[in-house]
């Protein structure tokens, strides 16, 4: 059971590699360094990996592992032989990260079906651990140096300036005449003869309202609070698909062959699909259902409390005059 599903975890990583490359599998990092930075080197060595002209696929298990799921030792040649066999790859990548001053050292080895063995190892600081350029023709890819730091910036301090000498500037006299003040035209405006009313003719400025929701708003509101109603029933309707497609899985019997290996894969991942659709349109239709009544709920209370009220300006003529006059009313 433990190697149909280990055959489970790789096939569907190894199945799509076109078959004009090498199909090289980098397994995960094993040794005496933590978990933290093995994951590290693992995405290095797999990023470096992918700079050459290799189908790369990266592993989720270590050479131990794999060696005990297939039942053989791993320091046999022929165990790496019948990993790569049950696999399906060409080449396989092992990776081993131990402590060593002044960091790590990591040990590379790359592994071809009939024993051909190629080894590269590098030692990189503990701040640098994805800096695996040196490993490069391992995989086709040129060796990458780091280039020096640049040289620090000369912060000496400037010595003292001597002090600037302010020069004297000539005063310019004032001019103290005085300013002549010129005489106002104080005659009023003659009236106009006749009017002593607001012009009737003058038709004051509609007022404008603010307050008054436009209805196509509304409806947009309640075609918002509608749709995220149905998206969370149609989040229900795909979470029990998906629990269907999780029960032919519990019932399917053991896997006997590749093709039943096959199968299981896709049930599992049509019922991953099935959830995380359906955990999409409930949170999807939570935020659409939740933000709509919100402000339906806020714009009816706004339109029910508050009193319309309007203001506006208008010109109007007087018997000494023009002037405006300001009108302030509320709704009837």
């Amino acid at each position: 059971m433990k190697r149909a599903l280990f055959v489970l975890a790789t096939l569907g990583a190894t199945t799509t590699v076109a078959y004009a490359q090498t199909k090289l599998l980098v397994l995960h990092a094993d040794g005496k360094a933590d978990a933290r930075t093995r994951q590290k080197v693992d995405t290095a060595i797999v990023k470096l990996a992918r700079s050459g002209p290799d189908a790369v696929t990266p592993g989720e298990i270590t050479y131990a592992e794999a060696a005990a799921m297939v039942g053989c030792k791993p320091e046999d040649a022929s165990c790496r032989d019948e990993v790569i066999d049950t696999l399906a790859v060409d080449e396989l990548v092992i990776v081993n990260v131990n402590p060593k001053p002044p960091g790590f050292e990591i040990v590379v080895r790359r592994a071809k079906k009939g024993g051909a063995v190629h080894d590269a190892s590098a030692i990189v600081a503990a701040d640098k651990i994805d800096q695996v350029g040196a490993l490069g023709p391992l995989f086709g890819v040129r060796s990458i140096t780091v280039e020096p730091p640049p040289k620090p910036i000369d912060t000496k301090p400037i010595g003292p300036q001597p002090p600037i000498e302010p020069k004297p500037v000539d005063p310019k006299p004032i001019d103290t005449k005085p300013i002549e003040p010129k005489p106002v035209d104080t005659k009023p405006a003659d009236p106009v003869p006749g009017i002593g009313q607001p012009d009737p003719m003058t038709k004051p400025a509609e007022p404008m309202r603010s307050d008054k929701q436009p209805k196509d708003r509304r409806r947009l509101q309640i075609a918002g609070m509608a749709g995220g109603g149905g998206m969370v029933f149609l989040s229900v309707i795909l979470w029990a698909s998906a629990s269907g497609v999780q029960g032919q899985i519990d019932d399917a019997p053991a896997p006997r062959n590749r093709q039943d290996v096959l199968n299981l894969a896709d049930l599992e991942k049509r019922g991953d699909s099935l959830a995380n659709w359906g955990n999409f349109f409930f949170v999807g239709g939570l935020v659409l259902g939740g933000v709509s009544t919100y402000f339906y709920v806020r714009n009816k209370r706004a339109r029910s409390s508050a009193k319309e009220k309007t203001a506006w300006f208008a010109p109007t003529l007087f018997d000494h005059g023009a002037g405006v006059t300001f009108t302030f009313q509320g709704a009837p």
